[in-house]
């Protein structure tokens, strides 16, 4: 290796280190302020007391707010009721991303936590699959429908699209393996891969009679000019 070469090679390899060392796994401040937030109790004031104002957006009954720190970037929506403006749902979704020499190492992250109406639920499903995909199929929807007053915001509007990508192929995995539908409901998950996004996780829980929290994560490493 000539010192040219070796001087390239060094280069590479530095600023690999410092990048890598700029991307924490600390929460991010959404994060943390999302995890305060009760779906089904906290009503509007709080919720807004717990959110920053800047990167925030809002509608007469949702707002949204977008962070970006470093090479991370978090966007959080919040839908109330338009009868005592509680929390119906809140959606949270998280990338993060980390150089590592020519690669770089992508990671999403989507929480929705919402409240399920009683026509979904008390729908006569055939089996508890189709119960449990009719329940990701409403949240799906409704991050959907929750995203759509703000489509205007492109940083909104990407990482919504990421989500809704990342639980639509997850929602067709699942009917295709209906043997492994009830690692949903179980630590770590159902394991699947995205043809986009790549080793992914989806879990399913009840927090209460009619709501319900779904959580999906996935990681991949690409290149860095290729990126999701």
């Amino acid at each position: 290796m000539n010192s040219s070469t070796l001087r390239i090679v060094t280069a590479c390899l530095t600023v690999s280190v410092l990048a890598a060392g700029c991307n924490s796994t600390k929460p991010l401040p959404l994060q943390k302020s999302f995890s305060q937030i009760e779906v089904g109790q906290s009503d509007s004031t709080e919720v807004l007391n717990l959110l920053p104002e800047v990167g925030m957006l809002h509608t007469t009954d949702a707002i949204s707010v977008f962070n970006k720190q470093g090479w991370s970037s978090e966007v959080g929506i919040v839908r109330f009721s338009s009868a005592d403006s509680t929390v119906l749902r809140k959606d949270y979704i998280q990338l993060r991303s980390q150089n590592a020499l020519l690669l770089t190492n992508e990671k999403l992250f989507v929480f929705i936590q919402s409240v399920i109406p009683p026509d979904v639920l008390d729908e006569p499903y055939e089996n508890d699959t189709r119960k449990h995909l009719a329940i990701l199929n409403y949240c799906h929807e409704s991050l959907i429908s929750d995203a759509l007053p703000f489509n205007e915001d492109q940083p909104t509007l990407g990482l919504v699209g990421l989500a809704r990508t990342a639980i639509n192929e997850a929602m067709l995995n699942l009917s295709d393996h209906p043997r492994r539908a009830y690692q949903l409901l179980e630590q770590p998950g159902f394991g699947f891969r995205h043809s986009v996004l790549g080793k992914s996780r989806l879990r399913l829980d009840q927090d209460a009679e009619n709501i319900f929290t779904i959580r999906l994560a996935s990681e991949d490493l690409v290149d860095i000019v290729n990126t999701w």
